[in-house]
C-alpha cells in the first residue's frame, strides 16, 4: 500500500513538472559582445558662428563693424571603448578645413576688409549615453571637452588703396562639444554613424604687425552635420 503510494505520488510530481514552462537560461554574452574597443572615423560640414573681439581700430584703420566665416569641411578619427550597451568613451581629433573669414570696417571716411583663412584641430575627451531601443538602430547623446588649436593664415586686410598682410598665429584654446545622433548597426562590428554636434572653439586671432590691430575671433562655434563609421573589435 505504502510503496504504491510513493508511487503514484511520484508519477504526480513528473506529471506536473512537464506542465511547467522550461526554467530560464541566463546568459551573458550581450553584454560581451556589446563591450570592446573601437576605431571611428567621421566626416562633416560646419558651419562657424562667433563674436568679434573688441577693435575700435587706429587713426588710420576704422573700427571693426561686423565678421562672419563661411562654411568650411572637417575630417575626424578616433578610438574609444564600449563600456557597456549603454556607456561608451572616445578619445578623438577633428580638423576643420581653411574656412575663410571676412571682416567689414567702416569709419566716418575710410573702409576696410579684413581677410584669413581659419583652421582648427581639435582635441577632445568624449562620453556617450546610449539608448539601444531599437534593433540595429541605437540613439545616443553625448558631451565632450578638450582643447583646440585655432589658427589664422594667410590674413590681410585691404584698404582702397593699399594691402597690410597680418602673420599667421595659432592660438591654443578651451573646447567642448555637445552631440545628438542616431547609429545603424551594417553588421555585428561595423556602425553607420548620423549626428549633430556643436562644438565650442574658443578664440583665435591673427599676429600684429606694425600699428595694424590684429584680428580677432571670440566664443568661436560650429555647427556640425557629421557622417561616420564605427568599428568594434570583439
Amino acid at each position: 500500500m505504502v510503496a504504491g503510494g510513493l508511487a503514484l505520488g511520484l508519477a504526480g510530481l513528473e506529471a506536473r513538472a512537464a506542465d511547467l514552462p522550461p526554467a530560464p537560461v541566463l546568459d551573458d554574452s550581450e553584454d560581451a559582445v556589446s563591450a570592446g574597443w573601437y576605431l571611428r572615423g567621421d566626416i562633416g560640414i560646419d558651419e562657424p558662428v562667433l563674436r568679434h573681439g573688441r577693435d575700435l581700430g587706429t587713426a588710420a584703420t576704422p573700427p571693426l563693424a561686423k565678421a562672419r566665416f563661411d562654411r568650411q569641411g572637417s575630417v575626424g578619427a578616433g578610438i574609444g571603448y564600449q563600456w557597456a550597451p549603454w556607456l561608451r568613451i572616445d578619445v578623438t581629433v577633428d580638423h576643420r578645413f581653411g574656412g575663410p573669414y571676412k571682416g567689414s570696417r567702416f569709419g566716418a571716411s575710410s573702409l576696410a576688409f579684413d581677410k584669413a583663412e581659419f583652421q582648427a584641430t581639435a582635441f577632445l575627451l568624449n562620453a556617450y549615453l546610449d539608448l539601444p531601443l531599437w534593433s540595429r538602430v541605437t540613439p545616443y547623446l553625448g558631451a565632450g571637452i578638450g582643447v583646440s588649436l585655432n589658427r589664422f593664415e594667410d590674413a590681410e586686410r585691404l584698404f582702397p588703396t593699399d594691402a597690410v598682410l597680418l602673420p599667421s598665429h595659432t592660438k591654443t584654446a578651451l573646447a567642448w562639444a555637445l552631440t545628438g545622433g542616431v547609429a545603424f548597426d551594417l553588421t555585428d562590428r561595423l556602425k553607420l554613424d548620423l549626428a549633430y554636434r556643436y562644438t565650442h572653439l574658443g578664440w583665435a586671432r591673427s599676429g600684429p604687425d606694425g600699428f595694424e590691430p590684429p584680428l580677432r575671433a571670440r566664443s568661436i562655434g560650429t555647427h556640425e552635420l557629421r557622417l561616420g563609421a564605427r568599428y568594434t573589435f570583439n
